[in-house]
């Protein structure tokens, strides 16, 4: 189920959020403490779905700044009033804490802790295991994520209630918990949060709820395959969009979120069991071929992978860079005899110029760090530099940009500036940027307004 909650500031502005988000939720999260003097009889003789009524105070990650005493007041006159649930935290005092559970009728209540710095089983479990003493209908654990694999936590915890037959809400805030809130449900937690629209979020990290249903089908789905996204960064990826829509298409009950990742040993040890697949992106291209049980041919010649399959419980490497590059770079130009320049020297760059040779072109990586270029250059039989010596180069027939100059954010960035651009370039030159976000870098823009041939990393991907 997927809850919204509600951070208008007025009751007449709460009423009308209360009816948009209607049509697409499951369950409306009152949120009293954003909603100046609210009127709680008119709030909920208005509710189309039901109702949880929470009134957050500040050093919980809410706006309430009212005495103890007239939060209770607010949460048990809410019982008064038939809500369906209340939100109360367990920072209350214990005798507190029983009197408003003792008085819940028809009202489910649900006692909840928040961290909003950190994640530690040790703490989550000692949290857990205080609430369940006061027998609430609703156990809610919610922590910040400062990795991905502190949402394995909070996912073993779900486990954890389940087995006891406790009902739990349970998720991690931040960017890097943005995948528990897309997948907490189907390990068993009773909803996830998301916002009414982009801007409404009441907690960090939190997605609107068009994009849950939309694009992850959080709805439709049943305790999917999981696929994703390792790298860092992940956020401008298109890939959640490109898979999820696949699998939609293809009728697979699969899911396709972004992980991003500091440490891959570590993710690969704690994720291993739940993935079926992986995408691979920059910097562990490379570096996750040690993390694998095989690695197929190709992708061993290369040197990088960046697709993984999980096989009879075996991580198994593969490189599409090359294919999806070539083919991309010859829908506009033959390669063999051409003369190529490649900037960069990473997992992407290894796969394209390793098909570049294939193809009998003339490869010259650029790099940065020129050790790089040379250390590739020799395994490529091809020649090496610095960006540095872009302007002693001439007639050259196709450019690569394999490097994440230009890429979202910093889109007005680029490899080579337009005058250098002219120079080294013959007239009908072909210029492939492998970024895909935005569509038309910097490169391919001054690119095509000398009248050269662009091509883009959407081509690519």
């Amino acid at each position: 189920m997927i809850a919204v909650p509600i951070t208008a500031s007025t009751t007449t502005e709460a009423i009308k959020d209360m009816r948009t988000a209607s049509k697409s939720a499951d369950i409306i999260e009152l949120r009293l403490d954003y909603i100046k003097n609210p009127d709680l009889e008119i709030l909920l003789g208005r509710k189309l779905k039901p109702v949880i009524v929470t009134a957050r105070k500040k050093s919980e990650g809410g706006k309430l700044n009212i005495s103890g005493k007239s939060k209770v007041e607010l949460l048990e006159k809410a019982i008064e009033l038939s809500a369906d649930f209340v939100d109360v935290e367990l920072s209350m005092s214990f005798n507190l804490l029983k009197r408003i559970i003792s008085k819940k009728k028809k009202t489910k209540v649900i006692v909840s802790y928040h961290n909003f710095k950190r994640t530690t089983e040790k703490e989550i479990t000692q949290k857990y295991n205080k609430i369940k003493k006061l027998n609430p209908d609703i156990i809610k654990i919610v922590t910040f994520a400062n990795s991905v694999e502190d949402n394995i936590v909070i996912f073993n915890l779900i486990k954890k209630a389940r087995k006891e037959n406790k009902k739990i809400i349970a998720l991690c805030m931040g960017e890097k918990g943005e995948i528990s809130r897309v997948l907490c449900t189907f390990f068993g937690s009773y909803l996830t949060f998301a916002s009414l629209n982009k801007g409404k979020e009441s907690a960090p990290g939190q997605l609107d709820v068009k994009t849950l249903k939309k694009v992850y089908r959080l709805t439709k789905l049943n305790k999917p395959k999981i696929f994703g996204l390792v790298g860092n960064p992940v956020a401008h990826s298109k890939g959640v969009i490109l898979h999820n829509k696949g699998f939609e298409k293809l009728g697979l009950n699969n899911i396709y979120v972004n992980f991003l990742v500091d440490d891959l040993k570590s993710f690969i040890k704690k994720y291993k069991n739940i993935i079926s697949g992986l995408s691979i992106t920059i910097p562990f291209k490379r570096e996750v071929i040690r993390q694998l049980d095989k690695v197929e041919k190709n992708a061993r010649k290369i040197g990088a992978v960046n697709t993984v399959l999980k096989k009879n419980g075996k991580l198994i490497g593969y490189n599409t860079d090359m294919t999806g590059a070539i083919k991309a770079i010859e829908s506009k130009v033959n390669i063999k005899g051409k003369k190529v320049l490649m900037m960069g020297a990473g997992g992407v760059a290894r796969a394209i110029g390793y098909g570049i040779t294939n193809k009998k072109g003339n490869l010259i990586i650029l790099n940065r760090t020129v050790s790089k270029a040379k250390k590739l250059a020799k395994e490529l039989k091809s020649k090496a530099g610095s960006l540095n010596k872009l302007n002693k180069l001439n007639n050259i027939d196709i450019i690569i940009n394999a490097t994440s100059i230009g890429m979202t954010p910093k889109v007005n960035q680029t490899p080579i500036n337009k005058n250098t651009l002219k120079k080294i370039t013959i007239k009908k030159a072909v210029v492939f940027d492998t970024i895909y976000t935005p569509r038309k870098t910097k490169l391919l823009k001054d690119s095509k307004t000398l009248g050269l041939d662009t091509v883009s990393g959407e081509d690519m991907f």
